[in-house]
């Protein structure tokens, strides 16, 4: 028994020197600058449309004098297509900001005339009332808010009845926040209504 605890003592010091042969070989040392570069090239190597930010264009809003008390919002389907967005979800918005009462005009008889997708609002707005509420509606729901994208899509679940908007750049998503109506004044006509529909 002694032989063998004497050979198992030569054995084991053999395997270390073994492991000491293979020596950790350090490479070329590289300094923070270097690194910082490199990862900056490959990430773009990667990702091309990561650090460039595109301009988001759309056509500015044309509106109409409809009678002396209603405006018709021309390129109003238009605007959402580009946006890529339900015209539904845009005329809630607008009609809750506004404050007004609308519809959009693009009934079988009146496209004949040219008039599809037209939102016609009750009351006397200008293209730039327009354009800064549509400025607002691409922030809240288009817009991401990682990568400031507007490449996003927005949807409804069914469960919560919330609107997410995911980001196709980044994948990034959030819940927009529901459209709240705004203060609504009460006309005669509806006041008398009210009444006799109470009678």
């Amino acid at each position: 028994m002694g032989e063998k605890a004497e050979a198992e003592e030569e054995e084991a010091p053999q395997g270390e020197e073994e492991k000491m042969g293979d020596e950790f070989v350090a490479g070329p040392q590289y300094t923070y600058q270097e690194m910082l570069t490199h990862l900056y090239e490959l990430i773009e190597a990667k990702n091309p449309t990561l650090g460039t930010q595109q301009k988001y264009v759309l056509k500015p809003p044309q509106t109409v004098r409809v009678g002396s008390k209603k405006v018709a919002w021309v390129n109003f389907s238009e605007i959402c297509a580009m946006m890529k967005r339900p015209t539904d979800h845009v005329v809630q918005f607008v009609l809750a900001e506004f404050g007004t009462e609308g519809s959009i005009a693009g009934a079988a008889t009146s496209r004949s005339e040219g008039s599809d997708g037209q939102l016609i609002l009750k009351g006397r707005y200008l293209p730039k009332h327009c354009e800064s509420l549509l400025r607002k509606y691409i922030r809240e729901y288009v817009t991401c808010d990682m990568c400031k994208s507007a490449n996003t899509q927005l949807t409804k679940d069914s469960s919560s009845r919330l609107y997410t908007v995911t980001c196709d750049n980044c994948g990034a998503g959030r819940t927009a926040a529901s459209i709240k109506s705004g203060y609504h004044a009460v006309t005669r006509g509806a006041r008398r209504a009210a009444k006799q529909a109470k009678a």
